[in-house]
């Protein structure tokens, strides 16, 4: 599992973890935001799981931790995350998202690796897709050089599988949210700024609308999309839609948390970001269809538990500290 001190690796090691499984978990504990949250996942997350601190950029590090671990299959969630990073520091999208991706899934091709599943986004749909997004969309046109590394990895990933006979699939994730998230993002940033009355920086007029996913939600599809897998042919590949196709503005982001926090979150607005779509939204047939049909919770009571865990006093005190850290 790479990504592992990550929001969305920590909560899938640990479930993995709990199902009987035997997870190395890696990271490199990277300082796109404050490491501190990172090694608290790690403390409260992941108790007990084994941890390894590696540069997955540096191929000879890779390649020995399939010689001493050998997986079965992996799970690899790590990754430049965002879409905000200025243009002088792409360079470590390039680094994390297209090295480091390719060093674990030709080492995990050539160890013989029969699974191999990975984070993609709903960034690779651009703005041009029709709506819903639906997983066979051709018309694929990124806005952000993140989401060009993920449609990339996407190419890759399909052609080893054709090549070595992996099964790979790429899970498309949308607006994943919940306790211990990532502060970078808005639901993070307005909690933060609700418990420490902070003004909030709103991104163009706050109508853009995005398909929020919550944590177990998300955590539940992939561990699950990942025991499908296990089903398909040797060289099968596809990608599939984690989100439950309900989208809200940020507005309405903004309302929920004013009404759950019973306060009034004051706005500084400032000019759109040329990276953010308008709306992302998914359709989630064929997610249905590979593991069942799971009702997604509503942003309601996502947030509420998000605000409850933000609460904690030994939460609350790091939250502008974390948000500070983030781009």
């Amino acid at each position: 599992m790479t990504g592992a001190a990550g929001f969305i690796g920590s909560h899938v090691a640990a479930s993995l973890n709990h199902s009987g499984n035997e997870v190395l978990c890696v990271d490199n504990f990277s300082d796109y935001y404050d490491p501190e949250i990172k090694k608290l996942r790690v403390s409260e997350i992941l108790t007990g799981l084994d941890f390894m601190e590696s540069d997955l950029s540096q191929h000879n590090l890779v390649e020995g931790l399939f010689k001493e671990f050998r997986p079965n299959s992996v799970v690899h969630l790590a990754a430049q995350a965002g879409v905000r990073l200025p243009q002088k520091n792409y360079s470590n999208y390039v680094r994390d998202n297209l090295l480091g991706f390719s060093n674990v899934a030709i080492m995990a091709a050539e160890a013989g690796v029969s699974d191999f599943i990975y984070a993609s986004s709903s960034s690779v749909y651009g703005d041009q897709a029709r709506i819903p997004y639906i997983e066979d969309e051709k018309n694929l046109k990124p806005k952000s050089f993140y989401g060009a590394t993920k449609l990339s990895n996407e190419v890759l990933a399909a052609t080893l599988s054709f090549q070595m006979g992996m099964r790979t699939r790429g899970l498309r994730f949308f607006t994943v949210y919940g306790p211990w998230g990532r502060p970078d993002m808005a639901y993070f940033r307005l909690i933060s700024n609700a418990l420490v009355n902070a003004p909030y920086k709103l991104f163009g007029d706050g109508n853009i609308r995005r398909d929020f996913t919550y944590i177990d939600d998300t955590v539940r599809s992939t561990v699950n999309l990942l025991g499908n897998l296990y089903l398909k042919p040797r060289g099968f590949a596809d990608v599939v839609n984690v989100g439950g196709g309900s989208p809200r503005s940020i507005n309405e982001l903004i309302s929920v948390i004013n009404q759950v926090s019973a306060k009034t979150i004051v706005k500084e607005n400032v000019a759109p970001d040329s990276a953010d779509a308008a709306i992302t939204s998914a359709d989630s047939t064929y997610l249905e269809s590979l593991i069942g049909h799971h009702p997604f919770k509503s942003l309601e009571k996502g947030i509420q538990e998000t605000y409850t865990w933000a609460s904690r006093p030994e939460i609350t005190k790091h939250l502008q500290r974390w948000v500070d850290s983030a781009p």
